[in-house]
């Protein structure tokens, strides 16, 4: 049965091609539930000198067919449609100063659906013959506030290219008790040197840190905790 989504996809793939978007960036974006030009853009982005990995975490796959059609998710909790990619969040209505809107004596709700974005997981700059950390967190384990002046300029200059801005810092370097782990079946995309690549779980994202020589996947093997 064709879906609604199979048509958003396969219209993606054929206004990708039009872009002039390489057939291996379509494809990794397909199975990473990401924009192709996003893809493109982060695979060019970490070519540059003298180097940078970016490893993504990424949303399900049939997210490809709804990005930058459907607002992103960000920050937000919601009912999530099993594996559609999609979002249902449902908000308190509120006046301008604040105060909570009623019908009938009953709370008004403004429900959306937003499509799943991706997250940045990790990110690494080579300087002098190895990899070093990157990290984009906010002081204290906060969930939001400033970056290191680096941070905020290396993030700056990426979202500059990207049509899915990165709205927050990295997983891996947000030591928090809400920080969400990971999953065995979670997806993730790296980025290294100007070559992508569909990252299918976490076993296999621990085997890419310690295979390029990163830092320590900060998960631990069995639960997915975070262990920083």
């Amino acid at each position: 049965m064709i879906t609604l989504g199979n048509l958003r996809a396969h219209a993606r793939d054929v206004e990708a091609r039009e872009a002039g978007i390489a057939t291996a960036d379509i494809e990794v974006a397909r199975r990473a539930g990401m924009l192709p030009a996003d893809v493109a853009a982060l695979r060019a982005f970490t070519a540059a000198e003298p180097g940078w990995c970016i490893v993504v975490r990424c949303p399900k796959s049939a997210s490809y067919a709804w990005q930058d059609l459907l607002p992103a998710k960000i920050g937000a909790t919601g009912k999530k449609s099993g594996d559609s990619g999609l979002v249902s969040i449902h908000k308190l209505k509120r006046a301008p100063g604040g105060a909570p809107l009623f019908r009938d004596g009953e709370p008004i709700i403004d429900a959306a659906i937003h499509v799943s974005d991706d997250d940045l997981t990790g990110v690494w700059q080579h300087w002098k013959g190895a990899w070093q950390r990157v990290r984009i967190t906010a002081a204290g384990g906060t969930k939001r506030g400033g970056y290191g002046a680096g941070a905020a300029e290396m993030l700056r200059r990426l979202n500059r290219s990207l049509a899915t801005r990165i709205q927050h810092g990295c997983q891996d370097d947000w030591a928090s008790a809400d920080n969400r782990d990971v999953r065995p079946d979670d997806g993730f995309a790296g980025f290294l040197r100007g070559e992508a690549g569909f990252i299918d779980g976490a076993a296999t994202c621990r085997g890419y840190f310690a295979g390029n020589g990163l830092s320590a996947f900060p998960y631990d093997p069995v639960s997915g905790a975070f262990i920083g």
